[in-house]
């Protein structure tokens, strides 16, 4: 039986030539909704150390985010095994009250979405989730094609006011006008 990902989900794409694992990164937002500033935290959410999160960022190792500060995580991403979809997967320890959709949404700032979280953890009834139970979640990523080699990627997620130019432009990356 084949899955297709969902439309959201198609830029996430396993394709032939981009199964090997990579060097990928998430950007997230420190504080941001009320997630935390420490660079330890958000090193443990995504099981890296804050040293790597200092590196990708060019901080000092006594650096504090500032609150919104945009930080580089990075991720080894790549295309499990019979998955359509390229991500990164990390463990997360469910709270009280916590759900795939509030992680998902909060935690992970919409880096990944619920239904994919159902997807990878099939053993898991998502309505009944047991305080400190430990989920996956897939934090969509993608490697860059064969040819690629010097391509480094980023998941970003689009914010209000966003558009493609003042993207392109944080990235100090060429858009076609």
């Amino acid at each position: 039986m084949a899955t297709v990902a969902p439309a959201s989900v198609k830029g996430f794409n396993c394709t032939a030539n981009r199964t090997r694992p990579c060097q990928a990164y998430a950007l997230y937002r420190a504080g941001f909704a009320g997630m935390p500033l420490d660079l330890a935290a958000i090193g443990d959410l995504f099981a890296v150390s804050r040293f790597m999160i200092v590196h990708a960022n060019n901080l000092s190792t006594m650096a504090a985010p500032a609150n919104g500060q945009p930080l580089l995580v990075p991720l080894q991403c790549g295309c499990p095994s019979r998955s359509l979809s390229s991500y990164a997967l990390m463990q997360y320890h469910i709270g009280l009250g916590g759900t795939y959709w509030i992680v998902s949404t909060t935690k992970l700032q919409n880096l990944t979405q619920y239904q994919a979280v159902e997807r990878v953890n099939p053993t898991l009834v998502p309505t009944v989730l047991d305080v400190d139970i430990m989920v996956t979640f897939p934090v969509f990523c993608q490697c860059p094609a064969a040819a690629d080699n010097a391509t480094t990627l980023v998941t970003y997620v689009m914010q209000l006011g966003d558009t493609y130019v003042s993207v392109a432009a944080a990235f100090s990356i060429a858009y076609p006008q």
